[in-house]
């Protein structure tokens, strides 16, 4: 069917056409490189194996509370300890705990990504260290010598890549530590790790509450489903729940890959989302490109209805005309490719803002096998689309009804039928996309510009770890604190200065609570609140408002005091209009404190603690004087008097001179904190945007060169009309009537999908119903405005023409 000689009949025909052929090859290499382009993203982020053996059959499991997954809430000691006992279908278990470690040499302390594991993690990951050996199951019980395995990275830079690294020790976390292993160059499991030591916890010898929180990590056994482990981890947690409502109120477990992890609440709605706009603009542009390609076989369609008269083979016909398609797909498509490859090298940097530390390891994009494949597939996909269907179709058709069908200029009744077609799918396509769009710019627009309750102007912040060696009572903590907090406020650069458990934008510790007065049928009937330890002037020098009561002050200090301040959504969730200073509330869940009555003392603002659209953007907030509460993971927030520089390196010498162990971590200004928190959605928001913008152009152009087309077949039929009295208003309406009502029958179909698809977003995204109506809406109008324009155009260019002359146009 196909030759060579045909091949350069096609080339031919091309050459003499050199602006639709760049057309048609553009439109192409836009759709295919942008569907490329997200497909590939999409992939790395979400789908794509880690790069160990067995790795697709590599599963994590982590906590729910409340089928909510707050910042990737861990399960708690004694759950995973029940699940590694009762999950079946797993063929090995293995549990880790993402944590950071303090590590002392001569320039000083530094901060690492560190991890918390079973003796067995890196056998679940196929990987043997590069020198030295992984952890025996002495080493892992309690009393043993601490030793840790330290990744590549660490020794060549913090070691100098000494050979005999394996024969040296190195205070982590204020304790002396033996180095027994250095992993392979480019090992960071389970995300970002950089030192690996052994957990030394067993549920078995400690109380519920008392241990620690773990991330399990399994391989699938043969046979067995993530679906399968969901269920039973249902099961398992829901007989937790029951038999220990107090600890285990609202909390849930889930499976899933690595990859699908970092995807958060809503993950697969966005994904579904992100898939289903690349698939649409791919459709839109194959469209668009089968619409310019038909037009051309139209054009020449009595020339193959005379070939086939004289016998001409259909397989010749359909291989000349297929030869143009294949051509245009194919030079578009390597045209997409590049671009798309060069999307992917660009999107290498800009995921790196994604995290608040470094990217996570398998993020790696570029053209990959997946990359290549779908490429073949989306190339092979539009040559039939564009190519081959048409030509079948051409070449099959009746060539004595072709010889008569549409003669003088008439519009022939099966060109019309696809005429009217092509216009709904275009309608049908561009609203879909477009109203998808429109709601993740929007809800990007007011994640972005939320208020979340503090000043970040001039605002610099930074995290401390405190050693559960050097600081393991709370008096010692709090006196830390203190110190600190008096000394920074003296310091060269820095003013105002607030530390805190978490500060607004962060999310936070989230226990249940309870009023006093009010009765609670159990454990489940408690609700939470996020919890939130400050110094005594951090929230009137972070800008949180006062809105009753006043703030913390010298008289809050002290473990044995029990005041809270809390949101005034607190207050409007817990007490309606009554006002709750002197009121109390007690911390249900507490973790290392004596649950007792805390009394407020002052109402502030509303402050939002985590991501401006995540579902806790709403939860109301209590905070304590970090005196009465003190924690282990501090961050400091000073206003800035003078340079960046000189204020961090106050920041550093001042806790030298406190404790020499103690780094200053994650050095950066608030507003990029916070901007971090939308940078995700951000970067997504734009794809869709830039999709949108070309499903505009590509709808556009398509629907005016499609009604182009049809008026112009049509003006011999204007000019009978016009000779017979027709008035020139009379025949606009006519036609702006036959758009609108293609715009009707391509429009509903496409508002109610572009609907579905953009309430999905908005439930993602936090925007309201009325703002989905309101974008809607405004979709409408400006695509029933594009057909429209559409027709009105080329019907107004027919009407300039005289009768006699329309009579006449061929």
């Amino acid at each position: 069917m196909l030759n060579f000689q045909d091949f350069k009949y096609a080339i031919r025909l091309l050459s003499k056409r050199p602006g639709f052929t760049a057309l048609t090859i553009s439109v192409m290499a836009v759709g295919l490189g942008l569907s490329i382009y997200l497909f590939s993203f999409l992939n790395t982020m979400a789908f794509k194996p880690l790069p160990f053996k067995d790795a697709e059959n590599l599963i994590i499991m982590d906590s729910k509370v409340n089928g909510m997954l707050y910042n990737g809430g861990s399960l708690d000691l004694h759950d995973y300890h029940e699940i590694r006992t009762n999950l079946k279908g797993i063929a090995e278990f293995s549990a880790v705990d993402e944590t950071s470690a303090n590590v002392s040499g001569r320039d000083g302390a530094r901060r690492y990504n560190a991890a918390l594991m079973e003796t067995n993690m890196f056998q679940i990951t196929r990987t043997q260290p590069l020198m030295g050996r992984s952890f025996t199951e002495t080493e892992n019980q309690v009393g043993a010598e601490n030793v840790a395995v330290i990744g590549y990275d660490m020794w060549r830079n913090h070691f100098g890549g000494d050979p005999e690294v394996l024969s040296q020790s190195v205070r982590v976390n204020g304790v002396t530590t033996k180095i027994i292993g250095v992993m392979p160059e480019g090992y960071f499991f389970p995300r970002n790790a950089e030192i690996w030591m052994p957990a030394r916890q067993d549920a078995t010898q400690m109380q519920r509450g008392e241990g620690g929180s773990y991330t399990g990590l399994a391989h699938l056994a043969p046979g067995t489903t993530l679906a399968d482990i969901n269920r039973q981890l249902e099961v398992i947690m829901k007989r937790l729940e029951e038999r220990y409502p107090k600890t285990n109120n609202g909390q849930s477990a889930y499976a899933t890959t690595f990859p699908m992890s970092t995807m958060g609440n809503g993950g697969n709605a966005f994904l579904a989302a992100m898939y289903i706009v690349a698939i649409l603009l791919l459709i839109l542009a194959s469209i668009n490109v089968g619409n310019l390609l038909l037009s051309r076989a139209i054009e020449r369609s009595k020339e193959t209805a005379i070939r086939v008269a004289l016998g001409a083979p259909r397989s010749r016909l359909i291989g000349q005309m297929l030869w143009e398609s294949i051509i245009i797909c194919s030079v578009g498509g390597i045209i997409g490719l590049l671009v798309a490859a060069w999307g992917l090298e660009v999107t290498e940097s800009i995921t790196a803002t994604f995290t608040d530390d470094k990217p996570f390891f398998w993020w790696k994009f570029g053209v990959d096998s997946f990359t290549i494949k779908i490429f073949f597939v989306f190339v092979i996909g539009t040559i039939l689309v564009t190519g081959l269907l048409p030509a079948w179709k051409n070449s099959g058709a009746d060539f004595n009804s072709v010889l008569r069908d549409g003669t003088r200029g008439a519009l022939g009744k099966k060109s019309g039928r696809l005429n009217r077609l092509l216009v709904m799918s275009e309608v049908f396509l561009s609203l879909t996309v477009l109203i998808a769009a429109s709601v993740m710019v929007v809800g990007t627009y007011i994640a972005t510009n939320a208020d979340y309750g503090a000043d970040t102007d001039d605002v610099l912040t930074a995290r401390v770890r405190l050693t559960q060696a050097q600081y393991d009572t709370p008096e010692k903590r709090a006196q830390f604190v203190e110190v600190l907090e008096s000394r920074l406020q003296n310091t060269v650069g820095i003013s105002k200065v607030s530390i805190s458990s978490d500060l607004p934008g962060e999310y936070a510790w989230r226990p249940t609570v309870a009023i006093e007065g009010k009765e609670y049928v159990d454990e489940k009937s408690f609700p939470r609140a996020t919890y939130i330890a400050t110094s005594h002037n951090a929230l009137k020098n972070l800008g949180v408002e006062l809105r009753q009561g006043r703030y913390f002050d010298s008289s809050d200090k002290g473990l044995d005091k029990s005041t809270v301040v809390v949101t005034e959504s607190f207050v409007e969730r817990h007490f309606d209009s009554e006002s709750p200073i002197g009121k109390r509330i007690r911390i249900v869940e507490v973790d290392g404190e004596t649950p007792r009555w805390l009394t407020i003392v002052g109402v502030v603002e509303h402050t939002i603690q985590g991501q401006s659209f995540s579902p806790v953007r709403r939860d109301p907030s209590v905070f304590r004087p970090i005196s009465q509460a003190p924690r282990l993971n501090l961050i400091v927030a000073m206003k800035l008097t003078a340079e960046q520089t000189v204020a961090i390196r106050s920041l550093r010498k001042t806790l030298e001179s406190i404790d020499s162990d103690l780094p200053a971590y994650l050095i950066k200004p608030y507003q990029t904190m916070i901007d971090r928190n939308t940078a995700g959605i951000g970067f997504a928001s734009k794809i869709f945007l830039m999709f949108a913008i070309v499903a505009v152009i590509l709808a556009s152009s398509g629907i005016y060169g499609v009604m182009s087309n049809t008026v112009v077949q049509r003006t011999q039929e204007i000019g009978v009309k016009r000779a017979l009295g027709a008035s020139d208003e009379k025949v606009t309406r006519e036609f702006l009537w036959k758009g609108a009502k293609q715009f009707i029958w391509g429009g509903i179909p496409g508002l109610l999908a572009g609907g579905g698809l953009g309430f999905m977003l908005g439930q993602l995204m936090a925007t309201g119903v009325v703002a989905l109506g309101s974008i809607s809406i405004v979709i409408v109008v400006i695509i029933g405005s594009v057909v429209l324009f559409a027709t009105y155009l080329p019907t107004k260019k027919a009407l300039q023409l005289e009768p006699s002359e329309a009579l006449r146009y061929e």
